[in-house]
């Protein structure tokens, strides 16, 4: 079986927080509608998306691992690993996701008369 990936669980967790201050930063200076300096650098979707993506890819390769094994019959295994911190990395990531679709969901909302 080959390793693919080697990144220690507690680093993962600790790089993952760390991008998850990008988009809570926006997220609470758009809340508290403040002007923080470097919003409009933040704001970007693809800064803010990218930092979501990257911090659940990191922290969702380090608590899981697939194995194949070719014998007769092949077997796929897969294991997840319930490490606290890489988990609540991966909650808080799929909650600031939800917020972000959710609001630009409501913000572009448009009713149409007729329907």
């Amino acid at each position: 079986m080959e390793t693919i990936w080697s990144i220690k669980p507690a680093v993962a967790a600790r790089l993952g927080m760390t991008l998850l201050f990008i988009p809570i930063y926006f997220i609470s200076a758009s809340a508290l509608r403040q002007d923080a300096p470097g919003l409009t650098l933040l704001g970007s979707p693809m800064i803010l998306l990218g930092a979501l993506l990257v911090a659940f890819i990191l922290n969702a390769l380090s608590i899981l691992s697939i194995g194949f094994h070719g014998d007769t019959p092949s077997v796929l295994s897969i294991s997840l690993s319930l490490r606290f911190w890489n988990l609540t990395v991966i909650a808080i990531g799929l909650l600031l996701l939800s917020a972000l679709l959710g609001y630009a969901f409501v913000e572009n909302f448009q009713v149409r008369p007729g329907s």
